[in-house]
């Protein structure tokens, strides 16, 4: 897909100033600005199909308009395939917008659902800010929800690679929704492959690369979680969360590479068994008490009582014999 990225970028910064929220654009108003990529827009909108509802317009010139076609269409096999966990677009074609007078039906847009539970980035946010590390519990549920989404995707008729794995693209529905019902957002950077079969020839390097960095993605993203800080630009990546089986998984991933891939990607299955591991030993974690319950519990406290009365009867006993 041959692109002008100068010609893309320019549309895309005219944009940027000439659509300040609010403001309106064809049917729709736009109230706020989301977030900018390289090559798109992204507004909470509403008006035209949203109607009174909220909705996301994302937007983006002539130049990379081709960009939002294609992540269109692999959004729309994704629904069509009945994969859960992906967004799903509020129409199948691209709706092409006038900005002004002077720049008819300039602007193209894809729209999709607004999600107002905010990204795992906030979420790690909100729950960082209380005593102690997030730990390995929240990143391994989370993680197994996000995982799931991804190794359906490569299970399509057409495998499909996210490309930019990260908590920016994971949403949840609304602020108190549980991890089972997030949503993976963007596949502007995706890759569709071939077909892959069991007893092919051996997979071409850039396909390995895009395969791996996914695996790379997957493993930030279950150390933000566990930790609430970025990865460490230097040094082993290790969350230190106290559950070895989980920060093994997690180098693994992070360090993964096309010569030296530990999982050649996020559909095999011995990432998984060391996931079922990791929370095997998570779930025997949270079962053992923590020490100061159990300094404090009664059947402790009792031990430690007849311990000390027998040390008491024997010192006793010792000074009555020396003493007689």
């Amino acid at each position: 897909m041959a692109l002008n990225a100068r010609v893309g970028s320019a549309e895309l910064e005219y944009l940027a100033e000439a659509l300040a929220p609010p403001c309106q654009i064809g049917d729709f108003v736009l109230e706020g600005l989301i977030s900018r990529t390289t090559t798109a827009l992204v507004f909470v909108a509403r008006g035209g199909v949203f109607g009174a509802q909220e909705g996301v317009l994302k937007l983006t010139g002539p130049a990379y308009a081709p960009l939002l076609e294609r992540e269109l269409l692999l959004l729309t096999r994704c629904r069509d395939a009945e994969l859960a966990g992906v967004v799903r677009p509020v129409r199948d074609e691209l709706e092409w917008l006038d900005l002004d007078e002077r720049h008819p039906e300039s602007v193209a847009a894809l729209l999709l659902p607004f999600l107002s539970g905010g990204d795992l980035v906030q979420w790690i946010g909100a729950h960082v800010s209380r005593p102690g590390q997030l730990g390995a519990r929240p990143a391994l549920e989370i993680g197994q929800e996000v995982g799931t989404v991804l190794r359906s995707m490569l299970r399509l008729p057409r495998p499909l690679v996210h490309g930019d794995v990260k908590p920016q693209n994971v949403l949840l529905p609304t602020p108190d929704a549980a991890a089972e019902t997030l949503t993976i957002i963007d596949l502007d950077a995706a890759s569709e492959l071939e077909p892959i079969p069991a007893d092919g020839p051996p997979l071409a390097r850039g396909v390995i690369q895009s395969l791996v960095s996914d695996v790379n993605g997957f493993g930030e993203l279950l150390f933000m979680l566990a930790t609430g800080r970025e990865p460490p630009s230097e040094g082993e990546p290790t969350p230190g969360t106290g559950n070895t089986a989980f920060d093994d998984l997690v180098v693994k991933c992070m360090t993964a590479d096309v010569d030296r891939h530990a999982y050649s990607c996020l559909g095999d299955e011995a990432l998984w068994r060391d996931f079922g591991y990791a929370v095997t030993v998570e779930r025997a974690r949270q079962q053992r008490p923590p020490l100061s319950d159990l300094l404090h519990s009664r059947p402790f406290l009792a031990i430690v009582g007849i311990v000390l009365l027998c040390l008491l009867v024997l010192a006793m006993t010792s000074k009555m014999t020396t003493g007689g």
